[in-house]
């Protein structure tokens, strides 16, 4: 029964990192002084979109399995431009970090507006950190393997595995973990952390 759950939970973090995060964010104008809010326009244009795209869940956060909500202030300033971002509400130093290099990438915005003309404004921007139930179930399943001290190295098919893809549990056809001098010997240096071996019945699949 164990090795059916490692088996069907492992794949849960080779899917896209970004797959089960919620981004119901929101970007908060802390001053009513203005008659037009300032409105991010990057690429992607939505800030929910944006995050989703340039985010990289700490691993060792991912491990410990760290949730929460980061609130970063900044000012817009009357170019358009998102200035002196820091953390107003705090996590974990992993996310805090994170969130700041994301919400610092964010400089394309339409200014905010007062009596027609351009003006600074200040927001908060959230940026949502959660695991899915499966993401869950795997860390503790990583755990039972004593394979937490940081994210193990991911091999398919012979092929080191850098990104998350997706391996659907019907198309597994064995999966172990090496761990120790022997992983190292066989992979290298990367392996220090352990190895999740993963053979498949019908190809590995294209990276998403």
């Amino acid at each position: 029964m164990k090795t059916k759950r490692f088996i069907s939970t492992m794949f849960a973090l080779l899917i896209l990192a970004m797959a089960n995060i919620s981004f119901a964010q929101s970007v908060q104008v802390v001053q009513d002084d203005i008659d037009r809010e300032p409105k991010f326009k990057g690429n992607p244009k939505t800030v929910g979109r944006f995050i989703e795209k340039y985010m990289s869940y700490p691993d060792e956060a991912r491990i410990d399995m760290i949730e929460g909500v980061v609130e970063v202030s900044a000012i817009i300033t009357d170019q358009g431009k998102l200035m002196e971002p820091k953390i107003s509400e705090s996590v974990d130093a992993l996310l805090d970090s994170e969130a700041l290099r994301l919400v610092s990438l964010m400089q394309e915005w339409k200014p905010a507006k007062k009596d027609g003309e351009n003006v600074d404004c200040k927001v908060v921007v959230e940026v949502p950190f959660y695991l899915s139930e499966e993401e869950k179930e795997l860390m503790q399943t990583l755990n039972e393997h004593g394979l937490t001290e940081k994210m193990p190295l991911f091999v398919i098919d012979n092929k080191i595995v850098k990104e998350y893809i997706e391996v659907p549990h019907y198309n597994v056809k064995s999966i172990r973990v090496m761990k120790g001098q022997k992983a190292i010997e066989r992979y290298g240096d990367d392996a220090e952390n352990g190895v999740v071996i993963i053979t498949t019945k019908r190809g590995t699949p294209p990276v998403r």
